[in-house]
C-alpha cells in the first residue's frame, strides 16, 4: 500500500492526519506526507505594484517554511510505528496541483486529505483543493470529516464499479479493525421507467411494488456477495437494503447508522469522469456527515503472515 497524505495545519486537515493515524496500516506501506507551500501569487490574490504596502514575501515565505515544517515533524512523529515506512515532503506550489502530481509520481494507491465544513459552504470551497484533487487523481481519494473509521459504510449495486470499491476495501488492509455495512439502494422512478408522468404513476402501485421486490432479491445477493468477499478478509460486515434514490438513501443510511466513513466507487477521470461521478458519488462527497472514500482501483491484498524486516523511513523536508 502506498499513500499520501496531505496536510497544511488547518482543523480539517487534522481530522486526515487523525484517519490516518487510526488506520491499520499492513506492514510493508509507504505514507508520503505532504505540505504545499503556497506561492506568492495565492499569499496575495495575483502580483502587487512595487511600493505597495505588504509584508515581505521572503519573510511570509521564511515564517511558513518553518511553520510546515515543524507539522510535518509533528505527523511524522505521530504516524511512525513498525512496518510503516513514512516519508515527509514540503513543495511550493498550487496546492491541487502538487498533491494530484506527486500522487500521479509516486504511484500512490490512496490519497487522504481533509474537507472545509459541511453544507453550503463546504460545497463552495470543496472545490478548492479537496473536489479538484477527487476528480483528477488516478487512484482513490479519501476526503476525511472524522477522525476515525471505525464503522464503513459501502455503497454496491452490482457493478464492476462497485466491485472495485468492495475489493479495495478488502484488499487494502487499511480497515482490519472496522466494522463495515455493504449497503444496496432500490433507485426506481415509476415515472421514467414505466413511462407515466407523475401522475399517472400513482396508479401503477401493482407493476411498481413488483419491480421493487425483485429489486430487493436483487439487492439480497448483490450484498451478501459483497459482504463475503469483505468476510473473506476479516471484516464484520452486516448489509442492508433500502428503497429510493440512491446517494439521499446512502446519506441517510450514514447518518443513521452513525458512519465514520462512506465508500463509493466511480470510474474515469477528468471532465468525463466529472460527469458520470456527479451523479451519486459526488452527491454523496458533498452532502455525507462522514468522511468519503472514493475508491477507483483495488490494491494487491497483503497476506495476513507478511512482514518487512526494513526499518520505517523517515524523510528530512526538502
Amino acid at each position: 500500500m502506498k499513500a499520501l497524505l496531505a496536510i497544511d495545519g488547518s482543523s480539517e486537515s487534522a481530522l486526515a492526519l487523525d484517519t490516518s493515524a487510526n488506520l491499520t496500516w499492513p506492514a510493508g506501506s509507504l505514507l508520503e506526507i505532504l505540505t504545499v507551500l503556497p506561492t506568492e501569487a495565492e499569499w496575495y490574490g495575483g502580483p502587487w505594484d512595487t511600493g505597495v504596502a505588504y509584508v515581505p514575501s521572503d519573510d511570509i515565505r521564511d515564517r511558513l517554511r518553518i511553520d510546515r515544517e515543524a507539522l510535518l515533524e509533528r505527523a511524522i512523529a505521530r504516524l511512525r510505528r513498525p512496518g510503516l515506512g513514512v516519508s515527509a515532503r514540503l513543495v511550493e506550489g498550487r496546492a491541487a496541483s502538487v498533491i494530484v502530481d506527486e500522487a500521479e509520481e509516486s504511484g500512490a494507491d490512496l490519497v487522504i486529505l481533509g474537507a472545509r465544513g459541511h453544507g453550503a459552504i463546504e460545497r463552495a470551497f470543496l472545490g478548492s483543493v479537496s473536489a479538484e484533487v477527487v476528480d483528477q487523481a488516478h487512484c482513490s481519494v479519501l476526503v476525511a470529516r472524522r477522525p476515525s473509521a471505525g464503522r464503513i459504510l459501502i455503497g454496491a449495486d452490482g457493478s464492476d464499479v462497485a466491485m472495485s470499491a468492495i475489493a479495495f476495501v478488502g484488499g487494502s488492509r487499511l480497515f482490519e479493525a472496522s466494522t463495515a455495512r455493504v449497503m444496496y439502494a432500490i433507485d426506481l422512478d415509476p415515472s421514467w421507467w414505466m413511462g407515466f408522468t407523475p401522475g399517472d404513476a400513482a396508479f401503477a402501485v401493482d407493476p411498481y411494488v413488483s419491480v421493487v421486490d425483485e429489486g430487493r432479491v436483487r439487492g439480497d445477493k448483490v450484498t451478501s456477495a459483497a459482504a463475503t468477499l469483505l468476510r473473506s478478509d476479516g471484516l464484520d460486515v452486516s448489509t442492508v437494503v433500502h428503497e429510493g434514490p440512491a446517494a439521499a438513501a446512502i446519506v441517510q443510511e450514514a447518518r443513521t447508522w452513525n458512519a465514520d466513513l462512506v465508500v463509493v466507487g466511480t470510474r474515469g477521470n477528468g471532465l468525463m469522469k466529472r460527469l458520470l461521478l456527479g451523479s451519486t458519488a459526488r452527491s454523496v462527497l458533498h452532502h455525507a456527515a462522514a468522511s468519503v472514500l472514493i475508491a477507483r482501483r483495488a490494491v494487491k491484498a497483503v497476506p495476513h503472515s507478511e512482514t518487512v524486516s526494513s526499518e520505517p523511513m523517515d524523510a528530512v523536508p526538502a
